[in-house]
């Protein structure tokens, strides 16, 4: 399925870089900057670009870059909806997405990733499930992970969503 991920800046800059299936070289995100800089628009980049081993999927909004390295065919819309959900998450959690947000919360958004794909696969995607396993941050988690050099995203408490047969509903609920 998917075997890379890349997320990068309108400058060209790669913020973050997610491998599951094998290393993919950043050659990747230059041969796809030289596309992006031969174009009047950058919104004119295709979705779809052919590379010699494989193919790379593209998602431009707020601003950056969703690259996905994959080296055989596969159902592509799955692959888009995946960087978008991936997008709309970021957002949920950061608020602004944009390359000063990425950077400032880099192992949030790495966790995150984690939890969302597993092995090149898509697992997690519903926010409900993933805010109860990553707590989203705050001003005073911020404080207190400066003051104490530890960083408390993760929560300690087996969510609920995974004992549900519904990941999207709350396991328990009665009306």
């Amino acid at each position: 399925m998917i075997q890379s991920l890349f997320i990068m800046s309108t400058t060209g800059e790669v913020l973050i870089e997610k491998h599951w299936r094998g290393l993919t070289p950043r050659s990747v995100c230059d041969f796809f900057w030289d596309e992006v800089c031969g174009l009047d628009d950058k919104e004119e980049i295709p979705p779809i670009i052919t590379l010699a081993r494989g193919f790379l999927i593209t998602v431009h909004r707020y601003e950056m870059f969703l690259l996905a390295k994959v080296e055989r065919e596969m159902p592509v819309l799955l692959c888009l909806e995946f960087l978008h959900r991936v997008l709309d998450i970021l957002h949920e959690y950061l608020g602004v997405v944009d390359e000063e947000s990425i950077k400032e919360s880099f192992s949030l958004v790495y966790q995150l990733l984690e939890e969302m794909m597993d092995n090149g696969y898509p697992m997690t995607t519903e926010p409900n499930a993933l805010k109860a396993m990553i707590k989203a941050p705050t001003m005073m988690g911020r404080v207190v992970a400066a003051a104490t050099g530890r960083s408390d995203f993760v929560s300690d408490a087996l969510p609920d969503g995974t004992i549900s047969s519904m990941p999207w509903r709350k396991a328990g609920v009665k009306y």
